[in-house]
């Protein structure tokens, strides 16, 4: 009963940290589906360029979502005309470059991972733009795109028609096309278009929640039950027998692979990360593991749900690389640098002061009662048409 009560309140408490951030990104996500003329998505980021990664790394940060959201956000972008590695550049930076993160890996960790994270997440924007190049053939993005849009309005068969207002005004359903053209280009109004983008927060909503609150009691269970010892195993802490680059190489794969099977969202995995950091783990170990919110078995899902089976393992094997590399040539450059942090010591609890009146506080108390309404108008808007 007391490791149930203790599962139970680190889950609370994950939900609390990361609950505004989540509910963001799906907010911002319905308005832009809403609002956004597809042409102005096509035009800034439907191009493979510098420019066009560089602007979708800057979306992406300054919209400050959780991995779930930043992916709904990513499938919007690519309906929208963008190309599939700035889709990806969008979701690294939504969860890895934003402010709220920064904050919390220099209370954790400090100043080195902060470094670590902006620079681990700009390796990863580059490396998987050209993986993504050398490896998306352009018959599988066509196959994902097509999967994604039947997706967006076969899956949820009972609410096509609240779907399809919003794209009444950029492209003619095959049950319009005897209508006359003045009606067809009537624009709407704001009222209408948020009637329509709390229709889309509402299917995202369920679409993935379930996938959400998985992931979340996974993690919470590891975090509790898991002792230090069994990482500082894992992680080969003790072992100097092995050739250096080995250990690394390791730790990055390791790093990967507790994130796929432990997930924890946005801010609350850089909580985990300071337990790996201190169980042994190496500095590009623990990079890999914050990159890795993207990679992991309730994404994955989410993804196949997105895009369909083949483009979502081609997705995780191209992020999963574009981590490792990422993480090998941060524990190189960093040391060189001297930039390196020195000890692993310590212990780090678990429990902490999750109700002090900071950012996170005032945050939920406005998203809460805001994403709740908001979710309610979208159920209320599909069960109309």
């Amino acid at each position: 009963m007391q490791y149930i009560i203790k599962i139970a309140t680190t889950l609370f408490f994950m939900v609390w940290d990361i609950y505004w951030g989540l509910a963001l990104g799906f907010i911002l996500s319905s308005l832009v589906r809403a609002f956004v003329p597809t042409k102005k998505i096509s035009d800034k980021l439907g191009k493979d360029s510098l420019s066009g990664l560089g602007l979708s790394a800057f979306f992406g940060a300054i919209s400050s979502s959780c991995s779930y959201a930043a992916a709904s956000m990513a499938r919007t972008l690519l309906i929208k005309g963008a190309t599939w590695p700035n889709a990806v550049a969008f979701m690294v930076a939504s969860t890895n470059l934003v402010f709220e993160i920064f904050i919390v890996i220099v209370s954790l960790l400090g100043w080195s991972f902060f470094g670590g994270e902006v620079f681990g997440g700009l390796f990863f924007i580059v490396i998987s733009a050209i993986l993504i190049r050398r490896l998306f053939s352009s018959k599988l993005k066509e196959q994902a795109l097509a999967h994604t849009k039947q997706n967006e309005h076969g899956n949820h068969h009972n609410h096509d028609h609240a779907s399809g207002h919003s794209h009444q005004h950029e492209q003619k359903p095959s049950c319009c096309h005897s209508m006359p053209a003045k009606t067809d280009i009537v624009e709407p109004n704001v009222a209408d278009k948020l009637q329509t983008a709390s229709g889309h927060f509402f299917m995202d909503v369920t679409m993935v929640g379930k996938d959400i609150l998985i992931g979340l009691v996974v993690s919470s269970v590891l975090m509790v039950l898991v002792p230090d010892r069994f990482w500082q195993s894992l992680f080969l802490t003790t072992d100097h027998q092995l050739p250096h680059i080995l250990v690394l190489a390791w730790n990055a794969i390791v790093g990967i692979l507790v994130a796929v099977i432990a997930f924890v969202c946005s801010v609350g995995n850089i909580v985990m990360a300071a337990v790996l950091w201190h169980g042994g783990i190496s500095f590009g170990g623990v990079i890999a593991f914050i990159l890795s919110d993207l990679v992991t078995i309730p994404m994955l899902m989410v993804f196949r749900s997105y895009y369909g089976s083949k483009p979502m393992w081609l997705l995780f094997v191209t992020m999963a690389a574009s981590i490792f590399f990422t993480a090998l040539i941060l524990d190189y450059s960093f040391a060189a640098l001297n930039w390196l942090p020195q000890t692993h010591q310590g212990s780090m609890a678990m429990t902490g002061q999750h109700f002090e009146w900071n950012y996170n506080t005032w945050l939920n108390f406005v998203f809460i009662p805001l994403s709740v309404v908001y979710f309610l108008r979208g159920r209320k808007t599909l069960k109309m048409h």
